[in-house]
């Protein structure tokens, strides 16, 4: 998944909701970093952008077969769709809202960048899994605004690191199991 630049309406909680369930308080810039690194790190896992619905074109790769597999699991409208540069008819494909794109008339041309697609797609909210997730993570502490190390010990010695890797969070480590299971129900499958 690209990296969350967007603004504000983008994120999947804002930094007002992420400041309302922690534990102490953040500055205005805590808050937002801590907001834009929850949403990076459901959206890497989930594996598409889940909330916040957005209109965007994909260039997909297709197996030629009836059937492709959108990196989505929420569809809410397609508009357009091209194959090799051509602008196909709205009857020459359909599709449903849990992301799968089939072809009406023919089957779809092999290739890895067969076929582009126009949609909007994610939920208007945030679902309240994910959202419940994200607030426990946060109200736990697991969320630092910067990686490396988050404690350090002079004379006792001690070094704590914080769950972030050099290149952002780590979702595996920011939630446990029980988070994980209600973002596993928004997670594209491998297999797709």
């Amino acid at each position: 998944m690209p990296e969350t630049t967007e603004p504000e309406t983008d994120l999947l909680l804002t930094r007002e909701e992420i400041q309302a369930v922690t534990n102490t308080p953040l500055s205005e810039s805590e808050a937002q970093s801590i907001a834009v690194q929850a949403t990076d790190a459901v959206r890497d896992y989930c594996g598409w952008r889940v909330a916040k619905a957005k209109t965007e074109t994909l260039t997909l790769p297709s197996r030629g077969g009836r059937s492709i597999f959108l990196p989505t699991l929420h569809v809410n409208a397609i508009t357009a769709v091209t194959v090799d540069g051509v602008a196909l008819h709205v009857n020459d494909f359909d599709w449903d809202a849990n992301g799968i794109l089939e072809r009406t008339s023919g089957r779809w041309p092999r290739g890895r960048r067969a076929v582009t697609v126009t949609l909007n797609h994610g939920y208007t909210a945030c679902p309240g899994g994910i959202s419940q997730a994200i607030s426990a993570a946060v109200a736990r502490g697991v969320l630092v605004p910067a990686g490396g190390i988050a404690s350090e010990t002079a004379i006792g010695q001690s070094i704590v690191y914080s769950r972030m890797s050099a290149g952002g969070l780590v979702a595996g480590a920011m939630f446990v199991s029980d988070e994980l299971e209600r973002l596993d129900r928004h997670r594209l499958q491998a297999s797709r």
